[in-house]
């Protein structure tokens, strides 16, 4: 592969590969949750990325996984051959709604540059990343070039609300007639900061429980029953009081289990980048930073576990004693934590504390265990060189504290490492209003991905 002429191309296709990102983010493929519900933008957005990867010359399609789900554009490249490692690339084209539509500056959908900025939902979670991809294989293709590697896409339809026709296809074995797979790339994170391009090592895992206390039948008049009736509000807030001290430690017996100290090797790599605290504590508009003071703020971030209380209602304004008190509560897991000794421990530990005659339910339970890279594995240093040329600047290796089931699913079902390559920034308002994405970026996004198939390529 001549890489040197795919950089050229993507160089001579700048503005038309913005212009089609344009195309991509207009079309408001807005998820429309996992009840089934239609969103004939959602379907759009599928039909828009089969049609670029019909050009390339790949195989595309719709999978429909159930009649209820939204369809995976699944696309393979031309040419598929025994003597080529396969690669994988993960995206999806559903996005978050635009509500508060009165706090974007301009219109969602409307593609706006500003300031070298593409303002759009989408933009940058998950279209533009996405796209850079795309244009990768196209630019390597156009200069007459085989590709590299084999390449599967498989860009889905509902990561913001739940991943499950995903999650059903992988379960059910639809990568495994791709295998085996050398690795998966996902740009679903971001880069450590501006000009600072990042390979993410880790995600923390995830554990999530929602909680309900029940009462009397009915809300009750405080002054009439208030001393004989237990308050559910009272009680759940007994129960919570305590999970985390004033440390950031969390009581819960037995959460730590399992979790080995960071090698002396990520611990330098994580100290020796730079970390403003007060800078955070501007960002976020908070007095002070909180958790377990004896590790330094970056392995807090990203290494360290943590318990946090989402929401907690019950009752109303008015004088009464509740019949429903409840809370949502989340776990972040880091490698060797095992969810289901934690899920189970968290559910214990808050029965305990409530009394033995009182109904208490957990539902909506999530669970998923935390991904890490090891530093030596084969495809880090390939990586970190493509993301050089790309960028034409050293990149970083991170963790990240967030969970992305989806990346554990792919990695257990294909027995393959992913590469988390972000292309975003975590300032680009992922999820709020005035969704941003540097243009600068989804350009040397591109040129990285390019770079990133030529180096994959030539691993044994």
């Amino acid at each position: 592969m001549a890489l040197a002429d795919a950089l050229q191309y993507i160089e001579q296709q700048r503005q038309t590969n913005i212009d089609q990102l344009k195309d991509f983010v207009r079309i408001p493929s807005i998820s429309a949750g996992a009840d089934g519900e239609t969103n004939d933008d959602l379907i759009r957005a599928a039909d828009f990325l089969v049609d670029q990867f019909g050009q390339l010359g790949f195989r595309a399609e719709k999978v429909q996984v159930s009649a209820d789900t939204h369809p995976l554009v699944l696309a393979r490249s031309p040419d598929f051959s025994p003597q080529r490692p396969t690669v994988l690339i993960y995206g999806h084209y559903d996005v978050q709604g635009v509500n508060p539509r009165a706090a974007w500056a301009v219109d969602p959908f409307a593609a706006e540059e500003r300031d070298g900025f593409l303002i759009a939902r989408g933009a940058s979670d998950n279209k533009g990343p996405s796209f850079a991809h795309l244009k990768a294989a196209e630019a390597i293709l156009a200069v007459g070039d085989q590709l590299p590697v084999n390449l599967v896409f498989l860009i889905e339809g509902e990561e913001e609300c739940g991943s499950r026709a995903i999650g059903q296809f992988v379960a059910a074995g639809g990568l495994d007639e791709f295998a085996p797979l050398l690795c998966t790339v996902i740009s679903d994170t971001s880069m450590f900061g501006p000009d600072r391009p990042s390979l993410t090592l880790g995600l923390r895992g995830i554990v999530y429980t929602e909680i309900e206390v029940f009462g009397p039948k009915q809300d009750v008049h405080s002054g009439l029953f208030g001393g004989i009736v237990k308050n559910p509000n009272q009680l759940l807030v007994d129960a919570l009081a305590g999970l985390v001290d004033a440390e950031g430690h969390i009581a819960v017996a037995g959460f730590y289990e399992g979790i080995e100290p960071l090698s002396a090797r990520e611990k330098s790599l994580y100290a020796a980048l730079e970390v403003d605290e007060e800078a955070y504590c501007r960002e976020l508009g908070v007095a002070a930073l909180a958790g377990e003071r004896e590790y330094p703020l970056l392995e807090r971030r990203w290494t360290r576990p943590t318990l946090d209380i989402n929401f907690l209602a019950g009752g109303s304004p008015r004088t009464v004693i509740p019949a429903l008190a409840k809370a949502a509560i989340s776990c972040r897991l880091v490698p060797d934590q095992d969810p289901e000794r934690v899920q189970t421990a968290l559910e214990g530990h808050l029965r305990d504390r409530l009394p033995q005659d009182i109904r208490v339910e957990f539902k909506n339970q999530h669970i998923s265990p935390a991904y890490y890279l090891d530093l030596d594995h084969p495809v880090v240093e390939p990586t970190l060189k493509a993301m050089r040329t790309g960028f034409e600047l050293d990149p970083v290796l991170t963790r990240e504290g967030g969970s992305i089931p989806i990346v554990v699913d792919i990695a257990a079902r294909a027995q393959a490492p992913v590469l988390l390559v972000g292309l975003g920034q975590i300032t680009d308002n992922w999820h709020g209003p005035n969704e941003r994405f540097s243009l600068r970026d989804f350009h040397r996004g591109t040129r990285t991905s390019a770079a990133l198939l030529h180096e994959l390529g030539q691993v044994s």
